[in-house]
């Protein structure tokens, strides 16, 4: 014996279908936005190593625009301190 569903039944398995559909749909999405986010940190703590390494760089050269007088003098008084010959 065949059983025929009721009008209503094959709507609410239509309904059914179209709402599974829908949120695989919306998994599809999340997936793609998390996939997304997940490069966009990757990038972003690239800069932000790469701006560290700039102010390092930054920072040494003033440092050594600083401070060449004191290596001059160091080294010209240790010069001094050598007996000549």
């Amino acid at each position: 014996m065949k059983i025929f569903r009721t009008e209503p039944e094959n709507e609410e398995m239509q309904d059914f279908n179209e709402f599974t559909e829908s949120i695989e749909a919306l998994e599809a999405m999340l997936a793609e936005i998390r996939q997304s986010i997940g490069h966009r940190r990757t990038m972003l703590k690239n800069a932000e190593k790469k701006l560290q390494e700039f102010q390092d760089t930054i920072y040494a050269m003033i440092m050594e625009e600083e401070y060449p007088r004191r290596k001059y003098f160091i080294a010209r008084d240790d010069d001094n301190d050598v007996e000549p010959s």
